[in-house]
């Protein structure tokens, strides 16, 4: 009985009327655009750009705000090679298995490999970056030594000293530098550009495993140097005081020493800022960030476990970045 009093009114009432068939007319016959983004995909370019500026933005905050200082025709781009390394390090880190690890490196060599065949396989991440390897002239050589870089932290779980620690960090920061660069058009023969990406990733690299100490030791796993671990006697297996419940205080020497090489080397590839070409400084912003970090660290007394060093500064990085970019400085 109310249904149909209800249905009365409404045809009695002009306003209803209109209200009604506006609400019908919208549900039955979506216009083009609703159709077109119903009709799309992960698998097409824009959806696929979407998605990995969407993971970029949860995850890597630090990239996502230093894009902000970039070209805006090539932060997709930009977000889509730094994703593409983080896919690398995530195989290497959730594997347990070395032979599940390799897999993984020999996926992302066949996907490359099919990128620049124009021939990509349907995967977000191999569909964005064959976008932007075919509008950029980016070596694949370049994203080549990036896999090896990983396949060679899988076969080489434990480091023996700082300089195979040094060379695992500029194999990885290095080259993904070297990448940036090529986007930004920067000439890599340059010998300023190359100074300055050698020592920058050397620093980036050594400040990544520094933040990565609380999650492997989880695994009881600790890739740091072994002569600095054996020079203050500290050992994954002893390492935390059954009394006390944390970590001993000799970790924290280990990580002060590891620190002070990292901003050493910051420390040298500013020395070089001078004598880069324009806009290469945009390619190191990253470096904003890693100062900050072993700031607060050492604020921390090189306490790695102290929560406030994993929450970004949400104010201060963009507010240096701003100021590095204005003065073309990094």
């Amino acid at each position: 009985m109310l249904s149909k009093t209800c249905f009365k009114f409404c045809r009695q009432s002009p306003r209803l009327q209109y209200l009604s068939s506006k609400f019908f007319s919208e549900q039955n016959i979506p216009d083009s655009k609703a159709q077109e983004a119903n009709r799309r995909t992960i698998y097409d370019l824009k959806v696929a750009q979407d998605y990995i500026k969407d993971n970029i933005r949860k995850f890597d905050w630090t990239t996502y705000v230093t894009a902000n200082f970039l070209p805006s025709n090539i932060r997709p781009d930009f977000y889509t090679i730094y994703w593409f390394y983080h896919e690398l390090t995530r195989a290497v880190e959730n594997t347990k298995e070395t032979s599940l690890g390799l897999g993984k490196m020999e996926f992302w060599s066949d996907s490359i490999e099919k990128i620049f065949q124009d021939k990509p396989i349907k995967e977000p991440v191999a569909i964005s970056l064959h976008h932007t390897c075919k509008n950029h002239p980016i070596p694949k050589v370049l994203f080549t030594q990036l896999i090896n870089a990983k396949k060679y932290e899988i076969n080489t779980p434990e480091c023996a000293d700082m300089l195979q620690f040094e060379t695992v960090a500029e194999l990885n920061r290095t080259t993904l530098l070297l990448i940036i660069l090529k986007l930004l058009q920067i000439d890599l023969k340059n010998e300023a550009v190359r100074g300055a990406a050698e020592h920058a990733g050397k620093c980036l690299g050594m400040i990544d495993y520094i933040k990565k100490v609380p999650y492997s030791l989880r695994r009881y796993k600790l890739f740091l140097p072994e002569d600095i671990l054996r020079k203050h006697n500290v050992s994954v297996r002893t390492l935390w005081s059954r009394v006390e419940g944390k970590p001993k205080d000799e970790l924290f020497d280990v990580i002060l020493e590891v620190a002070a090489h990292a901003k050493r080397h910051l420390e040298i590839a500013r020395e070089f800022q001078k004598d880069l070409p324009p806009n290469a400084f945009r390619g190191f912003l990253h470096c904003v960030e890693a100062q900050y970090f072993l700031e607060r660290l050492e604020k921390c007394n090189f306490n790695i476990f102290d929560q406030s060093l994993h929450v970004p500064g949400y104010s201060t990085v963009p507010y240096r970045a701003f100021q590095a970019a204005r003065k073309k400085t990094f």
